[in-house]
């Protein structure tokens, strides 16, 4: 979910938790059923599988033993598709479930997990879950999904040229809203601290924290017979990354992490959003942007901008190509802020 790290009281955090469920309902990043029909099932080799476009990526890997899956996608539906593709190719059972963070495209897809597989995960991703994704469901079944479809139906009601996709955004609204209520929290089985390893199959499968980036519990995983690095959203490639400081982000230490690892010559990487990676090269670009929108932000505070001002007139020039170009924003805020109690 797109969150701030600080609890803020009174209109503050009001003004925080709306607009992030806001972001979250309309965008996808938190989860709330923004499935893709068009997703893709991507092969990158003969035990190794990529699922783009039910939230973040999705990756499984198939071993003798059975299937290793990472992340299950954004609903109930999604997860259901996922378990229906793992079942298309191959008859292995599913043995484990590993969870990148906490973040609803994710996790959600977990509702339709059955309840015999483990889920493994960080004690910071299972606080994020308790802390943050709890209350916000409640919240968002109480406040946010009324309050939007509220919204929408007096769009509807309008005599206007937006009146007939507003009833058309209604529809599908309320239907996410009956299907959004059904749904619950699933917290993982199994935590580790910063490094779990374990064999499946033939395959040594190496979990490890590498410390606060696009969350504070984000979670890899490094196939070592492949030398394939899955980083969940620690990797956004080609997109805007968003910077989930409520959940722990730290976006400098985040510049630390992606450096490092485009220096230890994996073969193949696999992004929380993106497309699948040759190399390293798109660890090392993705640095490069989290250190140009710093510099950007530095200067603009130094030449007195305040932080509309900055968000304003600060237009990451050479990364307008970027997809999800919604998180400039909250990229902006977040190198603003750092270190600030501020909504963010």
């Amino acid at each position: 979910m797109d969150e701030d790290n600080t609890m803020f009281k009174g209109g503050c955090m009001k003004k925080h938790i709306f607009i992030s469920v806001l972001i979250a309902l309309f965008s996808g990043i938190g989860g709330l059923l923004m499935a893709d029909e068009n997703h893709i099932v991507e092969k990158v080799n003969d035990h190794l599988y990529v699922i783009q476009g039910l939230g973040g990526n999705i990756s499984f890997l198939i071993t003798d033993e059975g299937v290793f899956l990472i992340d299950m996608g954004n609903s109930r539906k999604d997860g259901e598709t996922v378990l229906e593709e793992i079942r298309r190719i191959t008859d292995k059972p599913l043995i484990y479930v590993f969870l990148t963070h906490y973040h609803g495209d994710h996790v959600n897809g977990m509702a339709a997990l059955p309840v015999h597989v483990p889920v493994i995960a960080t004690e910071h991703t299972l606080e994020n879950l308790k802390n943050i994704t709890t209350p916000n469901r409640a919240y968002n079944i109480k406040e946010a999904y009324p309050a939007a479809i509220k919204d929408l139906k007096e769009k509807a009601q309008k005599d206007s040229t937006d009146s007939e996709k507003a009833a058309r955004e209604l529809k599908e609204m309320q239907k996410r809203f009956e299907a959004y209520k059904n749904e619950s929290v699933r917290y993982p089985d199994e935590i580790f601290e910063t490094r779990r390893t374990l064999r499946v199959g033939d395959f040594t499968v190496e979990l490890f924290l590498p410390g606060p980036a696009h969350t504070g519990g984000n979670a890899m995983a490094f196939i070592k017979e492949m030398n394939v690095l899955i980083t969940g959203d620690n990797l956004f490639h080609n997109d805007f990354p968003y910077i989930d400081i409520r959940g722990g982000a730290d976006p400098y230490h985040w510049i630390t992490i992606a450096r490092e690892h485009s220096k230890k010559g994996y073969d193949i990487i696999i992004p929380g959003h993106g497309p699948v990676a040759k190399g390293t090269e798109a660890l090392a670009r993705f640095a490069d942007y989290l250190e140009y929108a710093a510099n950007e932000v530095r200067k603009a505070k130094e030449d007195g901008l305040t932080e509309d001002e900055a968000v304003e007139k600060i237009t990451m020039e050479p990364y307008t190509h970027l997809g999800k170009a919604r998180f400039r924003e909250n990229n902006i805020r977040v190198f603003y802020n750092i270190g600030v109690a501020s909504c963010i």
